[in-house]
């Protein structure tokens, strides 16, 4: 039923109440007229019946009115659960809209997922290929350097093998020079123009022209060298006591000086001085050592 048609059956209930009221009215009018004539108790007895048409008059519309409210409070009640069920509806259609939703980003985080694994994996499985391969390279590298540095080791050794011998062949040759030197400056009585660059002095700078040119060190390479030919099993002493009997001021000034030539002979007599201290201090430790032990 539509509103329409509930408005037009409220409309017609109230014009058939209207009647009725109206030809209640004239049956009251009538029931009056009869009692005036009928006498007083006829008029009570109208009374008595007007007041019961009235009392029925008023329950009647009290039982309409109440059946107005109720119907109102039936539509209420049924507008009340239209209007619940279309909310209840609406959130039905949410929550599946919701779900629905949930389970597209669901679907869409798992196939970002698996694509991002994907790639990951691809990404991973690129790398090891490149690793693979890089290693491979290097150890192709690696094994190209060994084999190149192998050769080269073995050049170096080659080359430093001829260095060496060409070396110790000329701190050899050094040695054997000096030696003839002073065996020259002993022997020779005819010597007068040395010069002072010519001289043996006991260390492999050559050229030395004063005594800062020699150091103790340098002196204690040269006199202790193991590769001096002739004097591999004399001590310490002994090889000192040699050097010192050559530079000693008493022997080197009567023997050697004037064999040098004149403007030579001040520094070369300075030079073999400060030799013979240092000689000296050596021999004196060389002596300790041997107290000591």
């Amino acid at each position: 039923m539509t509103a329409e048609d509930r408005i037009f059956l409220k409309q017609l209930q109230e014009l058939r109440l209207d009647q009725l009221r109206r030809h209640a009215l004239g049956d009251a009018r009538e029931v009056i007229a009869r009692a005036e004539a009928l006498g007083p108790q006829r008029e009570l007895e109208h009374a008595e019946r007007d007041r019961q048409a009235d009392l029925r008059l008023e329950e009647n519309a009290r039982k309409k009115k109440e059946e107005e409210e109720s119907r109102r409070l039936e539509e209420l009640r049924r507008l009340e659960e239209e209007r619940q069920r279309q909310e209840e509806e609406k959130r039905r259609k949410e929550e599946a809209r919701r779900r629905q939703e949930e389970l597209r980003r669901r679907a869409e985080e798992q196939a970002r997922l698996r694509e991002q694994r994907e790639r990951e994996f691809q990404a991973k499985r690129e790398a090891f290929r490149k690793a693979q391969e890089e290693a491979e390279r290097r150890a192709r590298e690696q094994a190209e350097q060994g084999l190149q540095a192998e050769a080269r080791r073995q050049e170096r050794q080659r080359q430093e093998e001829l260095h060496r011998n060409k070396t110790q062949a000329d701190i050899v040759a050094f040695f054997q020079l000096y030696d003839a030197k002073w065996q020259e400056l002993k022997l020779s009585k005819n010597l007068a123009s040395v010069m002072l660059c010519e001289m043996p002095w006991p260390t492999f700078q050559q050229g030395c022209t004063s005594p800062d040119d020699i150091s103790r060190r340098s002196m204690e390479e040269f006199i202790f060298h193991p590769l001096r030919p002739g004097i591999e099993t004399k001590s310490h002493k002994d090889r000192l006591k040699a050097e010192i009997l050559r530079f000693h001021p008493d022997k080197f000034n009567s023997h050697t000086v004037h064999k040098l030539q004149e403007c030579d002979r001040g520094r070369a007599i300075e030079i073999a001085g400060a030799l013979a201290r240092m000689l000296t201090n050596m021999m004196a430790e060389e002596i300790q050592k041997e107290t000591s032990r």
